[in-house]
């Protein structure tokens, strides 16, 4: 009997890809991912980015685990990125090729927003997955269904920075409720204003997000963003 499922299993063909922005989203949500999306059955996996930039090495080890797909784009420009456009290409290849009609798309970026919206006027059922405090709220409207990623690793963080709980709940709320950047990156000083910590220096306002473990310092400490 199990070994007639296996069999089953083999010969089931794909109908859900899940697409991974490499460039924005961390490796280490991969098997969260995974998880979540399971209810969509087998999908085909494939990750993008600039797989020459070192922050994407993580990539290689689930990639070669999970078989995902890793299509790498040169970057040319610091600002856009060419691996995105890749990634919203083959979805709609995907889509119109009659084979593939749910997509996770795993990104924080909003530049997603329009294909996405063009994805599910083509039929296509969307689940977006990003990151809570970077994924921008248009974002996760406009697909049929969001998860939020890394939340259990999160809390795990903030028991363990040392920050008084109430401190960084405050924090946090002033950056969700902030414009950001493509990234998520937010002016420290803007933030320390927004947050109304009592701290007398933008400098002793850095540490303090870095004490908290779930911050990362962009631009010699005058950007940051919430940890992937």
């Amino acid at each position: 009997m199990r070994e007639h499922q296996i069999q089953a299993n083999l010969h089931q063909k794909p109908k859900t890809a899940i697409l991974f922005d490499a460039e924005n989203i961390s490796w280490q949500h991969v098997e969260q991912v995974l998880s979540l999306a399971s209810i969509h059955g087998k999908p085909i996996l494939r990750a993008y980015a600039d797989f020459s930039r070192p922050e994407t090495k993580g990539w290689q080890e689930p990639a070669l685990t999970h078989g995902i797909r890793t299509i790498h784009q040169f970057s040319y420009n610091s600002k856009n990125s060419s691996s995105d456009f890749l990634m919203m290409h083959d979805a709609f290849k995907l889509i119109h090729s009659g084979k593939i009609d749910t997509f996770v798309i795993v990104t924080n970026d909003s530049d997603f927003v329009t294909p996405i919206q063009l994805l599910r006027q083509s039929g296509a059922y969307v689940h977006g997955m990003g990151n809570h405090g970077r994924a921008q709220k248009l974002l996760v409207q406009c697909c049929n269904q969001f998860s939020w990623l890394g939340l259990g690793d999160q809390a795990t963080d903030k028991e363990c920075s040392g920050i008084p709980e109430a401190t960084v709940n405050r924090i946090l709320k002033a950056y969700e409720g902030m414009e950001k950047s493509d990234n998520g990156a937010v002016s420290v000083g803007q933030l320390k204003v927004k947050s109304n910590i009592a701290l007398s220096k933008s400098a002793k306002f850095s540490k303090l997000l870095a004490q908290t473990g779930r911050f990362e310092l962009l631009e010699n400490n005058t950007l940051v963003r919430l940890s992937a």
